[in-house]
């Protein structure tokens, strides 16, 4: 995969995980700001801190800094998968919210 290649998907994925949030401002009756550089993305959740998303272009990996921890994620058979345990990205960043914020968030799509 190019570098070109790798930021088309990182851009999709901070996209997609942009909209989920905005979902959820009215489903789940929270307050979050999100902002966008470039390749980082910030979450900020009033009262509940911050989660950032960004792209390390020269590893291929998108990570994600919350409270509970630093977090990898590389391609594999097209999914975002954690580098550590194997676990794919959607469901794990929805473990990784719902715990920042307390409450189950649904699942991202």
């Amino acid at each position: 995969m190019t570098d070109s290649e790798f930021g088309d998907r990182v851009d999709n994925t901070l996209v997609q995980v942009e909209e989920y949030i905005e979902s959820l401002v009215d489903a789940l009756d929270i307050d979050a700001d999100s902002s966008r550089a470039g390749n980082v993305l910030t979450l900020d959740f009033d009262g509940f801190g911050k989660i950032i998303l960004n792209s390390q272009v020269a590893n291929h990996e998108l990570w994600v800094a919350a409270k509970s921890g630093g977090f990898h994620y590389r391609l594999t058979d097209n999914e975002w998968v954690n580098t550590r345990t194997g676990q794919p990205f959607a469901s794990h960043f929805v473990e990784i919210l719902s715990g920042q914020l307390g409450q189950q968030c649904p699942p991202l799509s």
